[in-house]
């Protein structure tokens, strides 16, 4: 099973076997990292973060297997 840190500050670690339960398990530290993280998302064009998210998945699956 995939794990992946977060893509933004690397402190948290979560296992888990799709991007949706991965997204989802991580969604409470998002909401509770540094403000300042979340708002530099904006200056990025829409759908940025989520890509580099599922690269950092999908890299996670393959050094999983």
């Amino acid at each position: 099973m995939p794990t992946m840190a977060c893509i933004d500050c690397g402190a948290v670690h979560v296992e888990a076997a799709s991007w949706q339960t991965m997204l989802v398990s991580m969604m409470p530290h998002y909401f509770d990292v540094p403000h300042d993280i979340i708002a530099g998302h904006r200056d990025h064009p829409s759908g940025a973060w989520m890509e580099r998210f599922m690269a950092a998945f999908d890299e996670a699956m393959d050094s999983s297997e």
